[in-house]
């Protein structure tokens, strides 16, 4: 089903934006892990305790953000590592039929001995391949800044209880102590291997998404058009059910409630590195397994491109302009 020929082309045409979104997201990984060690974690939690009420918000609980692994999970949720991941799905879905239509490149396509199934699944190893890549160098951009980084934190002073009362009363006779350890002591990378799969799961729906617009439309900047106004309108829904209690049921019906990296390595904090991948037990706050959520993107994705294949092999093309 995949063609030689056509695969090293269409590797050819991607490494270009490949090479870039690749040296942004391992850059930026590393550089936002050393980013979290500069915050010291007392005054970083006197700040986040004043706004409580906006907890509900927040992608993890504030207490979840007081630990450096929970901080430095957020990094999936930062809008350079979305922003990156759906250029990506969106140029090489959108390519592929409304693309080469619009460069007047699909008729001299079909014209060689190949299949129209050849041409979509070629495409569709490139992109897959490509997107799984960039989700790896955004794990490694963590795993090198984890392993590199050294955090300075200042030790809370010796302190004092109140009989009776129950007061801690803090003495402070000199100097606060700092005290430096390697960031790899309060962070485990391998607990951002689910959230890694989860980005991965987001990207794909997003390649079977665009592939099925761009099968049906003969103009590439409608399809990223299209799908660009789905993806708005999708994370209206989910910020609107997040903010108001009697809107809940919209997060339901946007895809942005089954990507939740930031949970996942959540599960590993407390349960082990095993619990992100469980299909028996409900996540906390949450009606299903945590696996769902991923397989859920991954089945809506596989969805998408086998509509997409149905429409371009009994699709009439028109001619070029």
């Amino acid at each position: 089903m995949i063609h030689r020929i056509l695969l090293r082309s269409y590797i050819s045409q991607a490494s270009l934006l490949f090479v870039s979104l690749g040296v942004a997201l391992f850059a930026f990984a590393w550089v936002r892990v050393w980013v979290v060690s500069l915050l010291d974690m007392g005054q970083f939690q006197t700040i986040l305790e004043q706004f409580r009420e906006f907890e509900k918000l927040s992608p993890i609980s504030f207490d979840s953000l007081f630990t450096y692994q929970g901080r430095v999970g957020l990094t999936y949720d930062e809008p350079i590592i979305i922003l990156c991941t759906v250029i990506w799905c969106l140029s090489r879905g959108s390519d592929v039929v409304s693309g080469e239509i619009g460069r007047g490149t699909m008729e001299m396509l079909l014209a060689q001995p190949i299949s129209r199934a050849q041409l979509l699944w070629s495409h569709a190893t490139v992109a897959v391949g490509g997107l799984a890549l960039l989700c790896a160098l955004v794990w490694l951009g963590i795993y090198v800044g984890v392993s590199v980084t050294t955090v300075d934190e200042t030790l809370p002073p010796p302190s004092v209880e109140v009989p009776l009362f129950g007061w801690t009363i803090p003495i402070q006779i000199s100097e606060p102590q700092v005290e430096s350890f390697p960031l790899s002591e309060r962070v485990d990378s391998r607990a951002f291997a689910a959230p890694t799969f989860n980005l991965f799961a987001f990207g794909f729906f997003l390649l079977g998404l665009s592939t099925f617009f761009s099968s049906i439309d003969r103009y590439r900047w409608r399809t990223i058009g299209l799908v660009m106004a789905i993806y708005v309108v999708q994370l209206v829904m989910f910020g609107l059910g997040k903010a108001a209690e009697s809107l809940d049921w919209l997060q339901g019906l946007s895809f942005f409630n089954c990507y939740r990296p930031q949970k996942l390595a959540a599960l590993v904090a407390e349960d082990g590195l095993s619990a992100p991948w469980g299909w028996s037990t409900a996540m906390p706050d949450s009606m299903f397994p945590p696996l769902v959520y991923p397989m859920t993107l991954i089945v809506l994705g596989a969805i998408g491109y086998g509509l997409a294949a149905r429409q371009f092999g009994k699709r009439d093309l028109p001619a070029p302009l």
